[in-house]
């Protein structure tokens, strides 16, 4: 699928869609204390039948699909979308979901993540075809024959007409299907889905605990909550994707993997010391990073890689994180395993992880390093 964002053409047509932005909302709020039970959950890609189950074994939901949490809070720790075709209709529980959890006394925390931003900045590169199909309209023929007018028009004015040759017209019903115009439209910073995401946090605060799809550096210790949220919020909303300094910064809070993945050195371990003190928090749960079929405990649990690869996608590896009464555990298919709280606890929690999730090659290889004595993952 070519990603209109990689060319010129791309702009003039994003302009077309999307003439004018919708302005965007107050402050959120973006801390929450008191709370007896918090549950997060990562990446879901796409994946609605493994997002309903997840919700399931967390006791957030019913066999209806309705809120059953009482005054739980539930953190979605972004991308639902790509990958998938079902982002649609997650998107649209979720929506119910926190009607259903106010009145409960709950709250849910649909928090962004990379792959919403990407979707409103029209970087398509990862859209499951299903996700056009889901969005068609009765409308759909026209709007695609208006669009591509337009591209022919476009590729015209700057090539010639010996460019539009029917080899050109057929890769572009290929590149833009029926539904992908509304699917443009609902992922604008004024559609449907779009001013939902814009309207919710990058970053937040529960108790003791920092949530976060991607992660975050040492760059943002001069940041508070609420600037790194109206930061991304307003970029989101604005109609110019060329404007992403925050939504973009690959150590930012939508795309930053430091604190998840590589080597536990002394540097980034300073560097989470210092992140936790700043925010006055324990430890920070992220999501952006799949790769053991379960929750990560790292640098002597301060920091949780949660995405488990919840989607077929990834394995379909059914993990959340639960935070109740002060105790740390990792929902894995239904079951409690409680999370080690220093590095010296991991290889009996791995192993209890590997009893109810057998299979997951890169979980065995950790197993066996530390096994061997070798230092945690």
């Amino acid at each position: 699928m070519m990603a209109p964002k990689e060319n010129g053409l791309a702009r003039c047509l994003f302009l077309w869609l999307f003439v004018f932005a919708a302005p965007w909302g107050s402050a959120s709020e973006s801390d929450w204390q008191g709370v007896e039970r918090v549950v997060a959950v990562a990446d879901v890609h796409g994946d609605y039948e493994n997002y309903i189950e997840v919700l399931r074994q967390a006791e957030l939901i019913d066999h209806r699909g309705r809120w059953s949490g009482g005054t739980t809070h539930f953190v979605q720790l972004g991308d639902v979308p790509d990958r998938g075709p079902d982002s649609a209709k997650i998107i649209e529980h979720l929506k119910a979901l926190v009607k259903q959890a106010k009145r409960a006394g709950g709250k849910v925390h649909p928090l962004i993540g990379n792959h919403e931003a990407m979707n409103m900045t029209d970087d398509l590169r990862y859209v499951h075809p299903g996700e056009y199909e889901a969005l068609k309209s009765r409308r759909a023929k026209r709007l695609q024959e208006d669009y591509l007018e337009r591209v022919v028009d476009y590729v015209v004015s700057q090539q010639g007409e010996e460019a539009v040759d029917d080899a050109f017209r057929e890769q572009l019903l290929k590149d833009y299907p029926l539904g992908f115009v509304e699917h443009r439209q609902y992922w604008s910073s004024q559609g449907e889905f779009g001013e939902w995401v814009a309207g919710h946090n990058a970053v937040i605060r529960i108790n003791r605990s920092l949530f976060v799809h991607g992660g975050i550096s040492s760059d943002f210790l001069e940041q508070t909550l609420d600037s790194i949220n109206d930061n991304v919020r307003s970029e989101l909303s604005s109609v110019d994707p060329s404007n992403l300094s925050f939504v973009d910064d690959q150590r930012g809070p939508l795309w930053y993997r430091g604190l998840s993945m590589g080597e536990q050195t002394p540097l980034i371990a300073e560097e989470v010391d210092a992140l936790l003190k700043h925010f006055d928090v324990d430890r920070i749960v992220v999501g952006h990073t799949p790769g053991f079929g379960t929750v990560v405990p790292r640098y002597n649990a301060k920091v949780l890689a949660a995405d488990s690869g919840i989607a077929a996608h990834y394995g379909g590896h059914l993990a959340s994180v639960l935070i109740e009464n002060g105790e740390v555990f990792t929902i894995q298919r239904g079951q409690r395993v409680p999370i080690p709280s220093s590095d010296e606890g991991l290889l009996e929690y791995f192993r209890a992880i590997n009893e109810i999730e057998p299979g997951v090659k890169n979980l065995e290889f950790l197993i066996r390093q530390l096994e061997e004595g070798d230092e945690s993952p």
